[in-house]
């Protein structure tokens, strides 16, 4: 009898344990986003989730606001945290999963206590072939550009993209759209031509008619954009164009786009990759593509392809199978933009050229969750200095040399240094700061500590600097743009930083008007190539619409010829 009661009490006990409730109430818990901190609001109601609300966070339009918006309904339905995160925006996936589950904590449980509700599998649809005028792949800037103008030039469009949110890498572009004899430019007490803007490149790159097209296009792109409501009223080193107060570009940038997308009637098909280009009679006609409930072919009078830089994050790159120099480094770039253009197109006959060329993200900051952009941060004034505490380049050097130059530096690294007059400058800036990404001290002696840098020649290297700003003059290294700090209003700044892969120039050959050529030189009937998918030195953001609206504009011109 006595073996009988224990083993009932252990069965109660066990029992009690197994439906033990968690305390109704409604919880405030945060987790570390892309950005920063992700504040979730959860309710709990008779041992269930019932309501999830993110209170705050600084996660990227387009891209973490997909977690956002996705993952709390997927919670409260499955009563399970064990869900899928969204692909493209783990950080931001993760950060709600750990909100939550610090919820179950302070609600005096687990994950485990959550009964998980058994969900129906959906009747697949049935997915069939599809027609339309155009077929844009990659719905990144370049890609939106693309469906865009062809919208409005009368064309039928239809643009997929394989992640479950638009926006690619123009999303992530903290910095500015660059060009040259837009309206904007045009109305400055000193006005920035388009001839202007190509001598900028042609310094860049090589001396070829596709830079000067480029330069040409640049003005009117611009123009296009600020007629979408684009704000790019403010101009800084002449060619640069960013949002009036500083903020990011992406952030203001593909939201406009967007609603110009759903003015326009176009809805991007998410989660959808196109594996394959359809030839019929010679001619690029279509694109097979495969979604989570099948494959199907969407045929077209033409194709765009806009999938981001050729293999960015892992061929390219990571294996350095075409630049090296960057392998190991992390990347600032969508996790999209893999360069499926190349595969595609060179498999109907196109031609890849400057395949060796890049553009790396020179001054990338390791949050914890992945590599941010800081190129903001030198564009308002910063200097850079080694672990010496010395300069040692030209921060607004090309990014290739700057690059390079601080890939050179001990164990590959450089920091940041600035001041609260540079933080002042731009909404951005105030946001890094919010986020943590910087270290803030009184003195520069106090920042060279907490940086472990140099301060004697920190110290050195800032009067120096001071010296050539009251001059007129970079005496040590001929820095002429961003010169907009002394760096002596405290408190000061410094952050470390290292190159990371970013921007690809090479891609598939195009002429003059985007479309796909082989190697002879021959135009591939129905196929147009843009942004960093197709072969075109420039600057990231910019190459991708102009290409994309010029893609777009040769498609409907060839089209009408077909009719």
């Amino acid at each position: 009898m006595r073996i009988k009661a224990v083993l009932l009490a252990m069965g109660l006990v066990s029992c009690g344990l197994a439906q033990a409730a968690l305390t109704s109430g409604t919880y405030v818990a945060e987790g570390k986003g892309n950005n920063g901190p992700v504040v979730v609001e959860t309710t709990i109601e008779n041992g269930a989730i019932t309501k999830i609300r993110v209170l705050k966070n600084s996660e990227t339009p387009m891209i973490g606001e997909t977690a956002i918006k996705l993952l709390p309904t997927k919670i409260v339905d499955r009563q399970s945290l064990d869900i899928d995160k969204v692909a493209g925006a783990t950080n931001s996936s993760n950060a709600i999963l750990t909100a939550v589950g610090e919820v179950l904590k302070k609600a005096g449980g687990s994950k485990a206590d959550l009964k998980a509700v058994a969900q129906k599998k959906d009747q697949a649809a049935v997915l069939e072939d599809a027609n339309t005028d155009v077929v844009v792949v990659g719905a990144g800037g370049s890609g939106m550009a693309a469906a865009i103008e062809a919208k409005r030039k009368g064309l039928n469009v239809i643009l997929i993209e394989k992640l479950p949110m638009i926006g690619g890498t123009t999303a992530l572009s903290s910095t500015a759209f660059n060009a040259g004899g837009s309206k904007i430019q045009m109305a400055l007490k000193k006005p920035y031509t388009a001839d202007d803007y190509y001598l900028k490149l042609k310094g860049k790159g090589p001396d070829d008619a596709s830079l000067r097209n480029l330069a040409d296009l640049s003005g009117p792109t611009t123009d296009w954009l600020v007629d979408m409501g684009a704000d790019l009223g403010r101009v800084i080193n002449g060619s640069q164009h960013t949002p009036k107060d500083g903020g990011a570009l992406g952030a203001m940038l593909v939201p406009v786009m967007k609603k110009q997308l759903d003015k326009l009637g176009i809805e991007p098909r998410t989660s959808t990759k196109a594996e394959d280009l359809y030839v019929k009679d010679g001619r690029v006609a279509g694109v097979r593509v495969s979604h989570d409930n099948g494959k199907y072919v969407i045929h077209a009078k033409g194709v765009i392809l806009a999938t981001g830089g050729p293999g960015m994050v892992k061929a390219a790159y990571s294996s350095g199978k075409y630049t090296p120099m960057w392998a190991g480094y992390p990347s600032t770039a969508s996790r999209g933009a893999t360069g499926d253009a190349l595969a595609m197109a060179t498999k109907v006959g196109a031609a890849l050229g400057q395949m060796d060329r890049s553009g790396p993200q020179t001054v990338a900051y390791q949050t914890g969750n992945g590599a941010v952009s800081l190129t903001n941060v030198r564009y308002n004034g910063a200097i850079l200095v080694n672990e010496d505490g010395n300069r040692f380049v030209n921060e607004l050097a090309l990014t290739p040399i700057l690059g390079k130059a601080i890939k050179d530096q001990k164990d590959g690294h450089a920091y940041l240094i600035f001041d609260q007059a540079s933080v002042d400058r731009a909404a951005l800036m105030k946001k890094y700061k919010e986020a943590g990404y910087f270290v803030e001290a009184p003195t520069l002696d106090a920042l060279a500590k907490k940086l472990g840098i140099n301060a004697e020649n920190l110290s050195k290297t800032v009067v120096a600097y001071q010296k050539g700003m009251d001059d007129g003059v970079d005496h040590e290294f001929g820095r002429k743009d961003s010169r907009f700090s002394r760096i002596d209003k405290v408190p000061y700044y410094g952050a470390k930083i290292s190159p990371a892969s970013q921007t690809t120039y090479g891609g598939v050959k195009i002429d003059l008007k985007a479309r796909a050529v082989t190697e002879t030189g021959k135009v591939i009937p129905g196929l147009y190539v843009s942004g960093e998918a197709a072969s075109q030195y420039g600057q990231g953001v910019s190459i991708g619409v102009i290409l994309g609206k010029l893609a777009a504009d040769t498609a409907a011109e060839d089209i009408a010829k077909m009719k």
